[in-house]
């Protein structure tokens, strides 16, 4: 009885410090590493959110970007950084799900190496066309593949981009074969595609919308399961009979392993506030990016399902990122 009453005495006199600690984080600026080029999708997500998140915790949030290696670059220097919650990763399906599943070195495990917040947002892919493809809708492309086995080039942002997997997905559903032509990066893709050098391209909503609204390519499906509000004209992977293509470029907050439970649920706190604020909320939607509010032990799930999504894309097209 003497060693319960000490533990719970124990308990109590921890309690208060563990309420201070929390209410004086933070005392300085937090880093939000991204670990892309500046310009692209993860930091077009993250400056509106970092913004958003200053305003609720009272300090700086400033956006730093650590690019290389896939995103594996940045994700190692918040997998090695003090868990105090100053260092943050905003995280994207690349060094998060595709190059752990991929056997990619040194790619930290997000839910060992790392310490789940929250997911920001997610935004799905865009198959598009050349305009001079003579393919209507989804279903026409599907017959000219099968008519043309092999000989449509469908580009990608690269070897082991969300882009390149959900055309694997696509050709396994369909039952297609398609030439896979990856470029460095969907911008560099996109000439090609407007000039027909390439037939088709999965992308993101951001770099292709424009080039659809302006009519240099069309747009056949959005790998969705509900029209996007930005372009409700195209219709979805779902309505069209893919709805296991449904494939999503999402962004998530992380912190390094260790990181004290309290100070993680005041991010995720402070992350779901923000994206109720209108100027972040616009800022997203003028990208085709959907917040997500979640928290820590729901951002753990998302990511383990989408392993379990792609890993059996990654073994059947033997991808090994080393």
């Amino acid at each position: 009885m003497r060693i319960t009453r000490r533990g719970i005495l124990g308990a109590s006199l921890a309690a208060p410090g563990v309420a201070r600690a929390q209410e004086s984080w933070p005392q300085r600026p937090i880093v939000l590493i991204v670990p892309f080029a500046p310009g692209g999708p993860v930091d077009n997500v993250a400056r509106p959110v970092a913004e958003g998140m200053r305003r609720r915790l009272g300090q700086a949030v400033v956006v730093e970007n650590r690019a290389g290696a896939g995103g594996l670059v940045g994700a190692r220097v918040v997998a090695a950084a003090r868990p105090d919650g100053y260092t943050l990763l905003v995280g994207s399906p690349g060094p998060l799900v595709i190059a752990p599943a991929a056997g990619a070195a040194d790619a930290p495990d997000p839910l060992r190496a790392l310490a789940p917040v929250a997911l920001i947002a997610d935004s799905p892919q865009i198959l598009a066309v050349t305009k001079d493809l003579p393919a209507a809708d989804l279903a026409g492309f599907v017959a000219l593949a099968k008519a043309r086995p092999g000989m449509l080039n469908l580009g990608s942002a690269g070897i082991g981009t969300t882009p390149h997997l959900a055309l694997e997905l696509f050709s396994e559903l369909a039952g297609i074969r398609l030439e896979h032509v990856p470029y460095r990066g969907t911008g560099a893709a996109l000439p090609d595609l407007v000039g027909g050098k390439i037939e088709a391209l999965f992308g993101d909503v951001s770099a292709l919308l424009p080039l659809v609204e302006t009519g240099r390519v069309r747009a056949l499906a959005v790998t969705a399961d509900a029209r996007l509000p930005l372009a409700p004209a195209i219709p979805t992977t779902a309505e069209l009979g893919y709805p296991a293509l449904v494939v999503r470029n999402f962004q998530a907050l992380l912190a390094p392993a260790g990181t004290p439970p309290a100070i993680l649920e005041r991010l995720s706190s402070a992350l779901a506030e923000a994206l109720t604020d209108d100027q972040v909320r616009g800022a997203l939607a003028r990208i085709g990016a959907l917040p997500a509010t979640s928290g820590p032990a729901h951002l753990a799930q998302y990511l383990a399902a989408e392993r379990a999504t792609w890993e059996p894309v990654i073994r059947r097209i033997g991808l090994r990122l080393e």
